[in-house]
């Protein structure tokens, strides 16, 4: 389900059209269409090359695609599906914003970040440019950036004071920022000059400036070649043969509808419901009986729901299939207006991506995994889920003198699989921070960075372990920064465990306020498995707080689920964990029921045989 891979696109008996110009032949198709996949990986690797914050080069927090004339998807390269969908939309609203004679010429760049239109939240800058091959619109290409900071109330855009989309900064529906190839330095200025980080935003919106010159030159250079008209053809024929093997592949699951809900925790609890509801080719995602909106910026707009529900389509069915267009069609999405999971004006949402997304995305992975478990053919590519997990801004003057706006995570990991264990530290949608990169940048020493010790949910297969950290500040001129606490909250945003399998450890995010922190380095080296901290602890909800001069902020990631009995998972593997240091002896024992030696480095087979057998028949009794 890697979303990762370059598409597969085997030849079928009757999956080739003929189109305007003849025959699409297998061939020309496979080459063409990997050329588009390229084009949109290029453009990628561009942002990430140009781009300088912490949000693009280290935690890759940014999409580039290709659309076609009308906005529908063309080819999305790696970019994750939720944001690829946002972008269709965007080039939507662009093309109905700048439909007069004359207003999108060769060479324009748009920027569109209103939440209302088609981005997720603020901090999500899109910018939208068309290609043009002698005079006529061929194509567009997309990118988006998560930037360093819009101008909101808190600083890096997520605002858990907001109560309605004014108090969340600049908000853009639309505007041309490039024209005919010329910078508008006057709007370009405005922008940036609107935020706390004028130089990172605008290293921000020029790294997508350099990603859709690429994605120009790259076209054009391809219709030279090719010719429009074959470009055109293939890129149908593409969205058409991913729709064919998309719906193929839902008729052979049952019919059936599958439900779940989960709720969004801060002062109060928002729920929200989810049925998904398959029939023939074709899957609807109705999320009516999720809450009213809330006046907390933990608001989906609409676009954003479909897009999880598309890009939990792609990487679970169509997790092998270009990604384009075609994935989006046999789908269906309800969800009311007003409620949680579509908010209307003006509602806040700020903190979405992180709070409701999280759990929109999570409930669409959720029913597809009930819906694949009821097929024999696709029953094996069920795996265990993670809702979310926490993570800060971090705001302040840093050891060079320098106001800075950053971001600060824990790596969380991946749920179990039918056949294997869960990714460990690796499978959290976006990567984490090198450790080196964050002090040599921030006044910050990392104290403790490690796997979590049973971390992972127990089972057949378990669950990937999270990371922990703790953090203090170190040679910062005010001796404080700022931070932002943010993500899935509550103790129910870990993995879940599937057909017996055990849940996740929960994220969670603490701050030890005049801790000791050379003490609790002292304890982390000794390998100590819950370091003293000292000082004031307090769990951090959705809220800024001060990060003072020694005080210790802890953050430990969300860790995967656990797949089937942890009695059936194999002690060899359980005394490989023990000695990894992903699983205690005492777990080991208690709860996969595997008896090792006194100093834990061997297993006694005999002992765990018979011990799990006690522990089978305790389970029997307990049930009757």
């Amino acid at each position: 389900m890697d979303e990762g891979v370059a598409p597969a696109l085997e030849g079928a008996d009757g999956l080739f059209m003929e189109s305007s110009i003849g025959s699409v032949d297998p061939v020309t198709f496979e080459i063409l269409s990997h050329r588009l996949y390229q084009i949109a990986k290029e453009m990628g690797a561009t942002l990430e090359r140009v781009g300088g914050t912490v949000n693009t080069t280290q935690m890759h927090d940014y999409m580039a695609s290709l659309y076609r004339i009308n906005g529908d998807i063309l080819s999305a390269g790696d970019s994750t599906g939720w944001h690829v969908a946002c972008a269709g939309f965007a080039v939507r609203r662009i093309l109905e914003r700048f439909s007069g004679e004359g207003e999108i010429e060769p060479g324009d760049m748009f920027l569109l970040n209103d939440p209302y239109q088609a981005a997720i939240h603020q901090s999500d800058m899109y910018m939208i440019s068309p290609i043009h091959y002698r005079g006529g619109l061929v194509a567009w290409s997309a990118t988006f950036v998560h930037v360093a900071d819009i101008g909101a109330m808190s600083p890096g855009g997520n605002s858990p004071g907001a109560t309605e989309i004014c108090h969340e900064g600049l908000r853009i529906p639309g505007l041309k920022l490039v024209e005919r190839g010329k910078l508008r330095r006057d709007v370009f200025e405005m922008i940036v000059n609107m935020t706390r980080q004028p130089a990172m935003v605008g290293l921000d919106l020029k790294c997508e400036m350099a990603a859709n010159h690429v994605a120009r030159t790259r076209m054009e250079e391809m219709c030279g070649h090719y010719g429009v008209e074959l470009v055109d053809a293939v890129s149908s024929e593409m969205i058409r043969y991913s729709e064919t093997i998309l719906r193929k592949r839902i008729r052979e699951i049952p019919d059936g509808s599958w439900s779940d809900s989960a709720t969004i925790e801060a002062e109060e609890t928002w729920k929200v419901s989810l049925r998904l509801e398959k029939k023939g080719d074709r899957l609807l995602f109705d999320f009516t009986g999720s809450d009213r909106q809330a006046r907390k910026g933990i608001n989906v707009p609409y676009h954003a729901t479909f897009g999880a529900c598309f890009g939990a389509v792609l990487t679970t069915l169509g997790y092998d299939i270009p990604k384009n267009q075609g994935i989006l069609r046999p789908i269906e999405v309800i969800a009311p207006a007003g409620t949680v999971v579509n908010v209307q004006y003006p509602g806040p949402v700020s903190l979405n991506t992180t709070s409701g997304g999280a759990v929109v995305k999570y409930l669409a992975s959720s029913v597809l995994m009930q819906m694949l478990a009821t097929s024999e053919k696709w029953k094996n590519e069920v795996m265990a889920l993670t809702k979310g997990g926490r993570f800060t801004r971090h705001a302040g003057v840093n050891q060079h003198g320098r106001y800075y706006v950053s971001s600060l995570h824990s790596i969380g990991a991946g749920g179990a699989r039918s056949t294997q264990d869960g990714i460990d530290t690796g499978s959290s949608g976006v990567t984490g921070h090198d450790v080196e990169w964050v002090e040599l940048n921030f006044p910050l020493l990392y104290l403790l960075r490690r796997h979590i010790k049973d971390g992972g949910g127990a089972g057949k297969f378990r669950g990937g372990a999270g990371a922990e950290m703790a953090i203090t500040l170190h040679d910062a001129p005010e001796r404080r920064i700022k931070g932002v606490a943010l993500g899935v909250a509550g103790l129910r945003n870990s993995g879940q465990g599937i057909f017996g399998g055990y849940p996740g450890a929960p994220a969670i995010m603490v701050l030890h306020e005049d801790a000791d922190p050379a003490s609790f380095m002292i304890q982390a080296k000794q390998a100590v498995a819950s370091p003293s901290r000292g000082g004031r602890a307090r769990q951090l909800p959705y809220c800024e707080f001060d990060f003072k001069e020694g005080d210790v902020l802890y953050m430990r990631a969300t860790s995967g689920g656990g797949y089937g009995d942890p009695l059936e998972r194999s002690p060899e593997s359980v005394l490989n964990d023990v000695l990894n240091r992903f699983v205690s002896p005492e777990a080991a024992r208690g709860v996969y029921g595997v008896v090792l030696n006194e100093k834990s480095s061997a297993l006694d087979l005999e002992s765990t045989r018979e011990f799990r057998a006690a522990l089978r028949l305790e389970r029997r009794e307990t049930r009757e």
